[in-house]
């Protein structure tokens, strides 16, 4: 191998190494925006589950209060309470 062949093959993986450098620093910026994007959606999708939660909650009282109130009426009417 001659010197000039060296220095060719040379300067062939010093462009190869910069275009690594540039690839790393363009999949460490992709991978820095998907953490964050990623941490957004972890925090909606924790505000969801806590709004499905509460809405169960309401849903569950609805029916509670549904059942406690036809127990009433029924209490009302084999005692003869007006049930205005």
């Amino acid at each position: 191998m001659t010197i000039n062949e060296i220095i060719e093959e040379n300067e062939e993986l010093q462009i190869q190494y910069s275009k690594a450098l540039n690839t790393i620093a363009a999949l460490e910026r992709k991978v820095a925006r998907l953490q964050r994007e990623n941490e957004k959606l972890r925090r909606q999708r924790d505000i969801l589950l806590r709004g499905m939660q509460i809405a169960l909650q309401i849903s569950s009282k609805e029916k509670q209060d549904l059942h406690l109130k036809m127990i009433i009426e029924r209490i009302r009417r084999e005692t003869g309470e007006f049930t205005g």
